[in-house]
């Protein structure tokens, strides 16, 4: 007898919720959900980001691989639903979180893995005041200059943190703030 992964499990029980006309198995969803060829992908989709909860969605996938998939299938969900829109939403926010630790609104950053605690701590130090030079936000946090600037330079890349020249005290100064 072959064994039932966790995934089938919870499938298995909340499948009906989403799908009430027939009976799914589980691998089909997964590949009509993954495979964007697939003759009921956008069906499917729809149907599951409107009825399913964001965390059943993401356990059903697993983390990992819904942090690597969902930016490229959430251009397939449609917008004309109310609910299939508030659900992508929701699947918005679960992969930024599971990416950087907190949700934001903005998917269209380019983030292809998970941010390091010393990233995360210089761009919620970041967001905490309108204008901070680097050297602040180092002293703030208690890292070297060097790990904070380069923190900088990767969240001005992915299009979290603007960066502005400015004087201070005579001085030529990098002040960040967060987009």
């Amino acid at each position: 007898m072959a064994r039932i992964s966790s995934r089938e499990i919870l499938w298995n029980q909340i499948s009906r919720t989403c799908f009430q006309d027939r009976v799914m198995p589980y691998a089909y969803w997964l590949s009509a959900i993954t495979d964007p060829n697939h003759h009921e992908h956008k069906k499917v989709l729809d149907q599951t980001v409107a009825m399913l909860g964001g965390a059943d969605f993401v356990k059903l996938i697993g983390e990992r691989e819904f942090a690597k998939l969902w930016k490229g299938i959430r251009n397939h969900v449609s917008n004309e639903r109310t609910a299939v829109r508030q659900g992508k939403v929701i699947l918005d926010g679960l992969w930024s979180t599971i990416m950087t630790g907190f949700a934001f609104g903005n998917i269209n950053v380019d983030i292809s893995k998970p941010f390091s605690s010393g990233l995360k701590a210089t761009y919620l130090d970041i967001c905490k005041q309108s204008k901070k030079n680097i050297y602040k936000v180092a002293k703030d946090i208690n890292r070297p200059y060097n790990r904070v600037h380069d923190d900088a330079k990767k969240l001005i890349e992915i299009g979290l943190v603007k960066a502005e020249s400015a004087k201070q005290s005579g001085r030529s100064v990098i002040l960040l703030r967060a987009n």
